[in-house]
């Protein structure tokens, strides 16, 4: 069996780095973390690895710094940048930019890690090695940037756009459905909230917005701990392989609102896989007074159990 390769991740968001290793572990690669420019050089230094991901932002050393040292080292190791900025091509100097693989702007899907780092690994092994062949390792979807996932200035490939086009009434269509969606969801009294893998907000329905008294852009702009001051992402993950087979974690806990008030609230957490992205649902009820100790609610009354109705999974 080929040796599996080896990707270096450096983050100094713990979610992050949790959620990236294990997903890149079950897509067959080897994984060491790191959590600051200093650490990332010693262990790039010290170890082959086949590619780097590499935020921008750390705490000790700017990621570009990072990058341009690295590079000066290994010339022709994939470095692959984490950037929640839009214009890093504006405010970064080509001469500094080109040096890396190709960027990802946050937000960015499982799906855009998992092609550049298939690009990037395989387009390491040069052209006389072994590709990759299975069915689901396409040449053209290889080569091909998805929209959120720029390529370097120095990359002569060029994004061609979306692959289809809706028709005017497929488009209202699907306009209509998407706000019969909202709409259906709106009516719903417990609070609704669904959570990417980094912990950030992508949806909330009215009960959430009218719980926590953020409207749509504040509370999509924070993460779970934002308004979850006792959320404990070791429980979480503790639960994490109950939770892909299907069972509910249930528990009490606080929520604090958008003007300091910590409400008690019972929660359901699900988790959903849509289109091979994992995403943390929700759904909470608050409760009329505290129903347990409040110096560590999140430790209280938890339990998990197999869903009445599992949540619709697509792939």
């Amino acid at each position: 069996m080929p040796d599996m390769p080896r990707i270096l991740v450096v983050d100094d968001d713990p979610d992050i780095r949790l959620a990236l290793e294990d997903y890149l572990r079950r897509e067959q690669y080897q994984v060491e973390v790191a959590d600051t420019g200093r650490a990332a050089l010693e262990k790039a230094m010290n170890s082959h690895f086949d590619a780097v991901l590499l935020d921008v932002g750390l705490p000790d050393r700017d990621g570009i710094e990072i990058l341009v040292e690295l590079a000066g080292h290994q010339p022709k190791l994939p470095i692959i940048l984490l950037t929640a900025f839009t214009s890093l091509n504006q405010s970064t100097p080509l001469n500094k930019l080109n040096k890396a693989f190709a960027y990802l702007t946050k937000p960015y899907s499982r799906e855009d890690i998992r092609q550049v780092l298939r690009r990037a690994v395989l387009g390491a092994k040069g052209p006389g090695l072994p590709q990759d062949t299975s069915p689901d390792c396409d040449a053209r979807v290889i080569r091909r940037f998805p929209s959120v996932v720029q390529p370097s200035p120095n990359t002569t490939e060029k994004t061609k756009g979306p692959s289809y086009q809706l028709t005017l009434d497929e488009y209202q269509r699907l306009t209509e459905y998407i706000q019969l969606m909202q709409f259906a969801f709106d009516q719903v009294p417990e609070a609704i909230l669904v959570a990417g893998t980094d912990k950030r907000i992508r949806f909330a329905n009215q009960a959430a917005y009218q719980a926590l008294g953020y409207n749509k852009e504040e509370l999509e702009a924070l993460r779970i701990p934002d308004i979850a001051p006792n959320h404990d992402n070791q429980r979480y993950q503790e639960h994490l392989n109950e939770l892909r087979e299907g069972k509910t974690l249930s528990y009490y806990t606080t929520h604090r609102t958008k003007h300091g008030e910590h409400i008690p609230v019972e929660i359901s957490v699900y988790l959903l896989n849509f289109h091979g992205q994992e995403f943390t649902c929700a759904i909470t009820k608050e409760l009329p007074s505290p129903k347990h100790p409040s110096d560590n609610p999140e430790g209280n009354a938890s339990s998990i159990s197999h869903n009445a109705r599992r949540p619709q999974t697509q792939s």
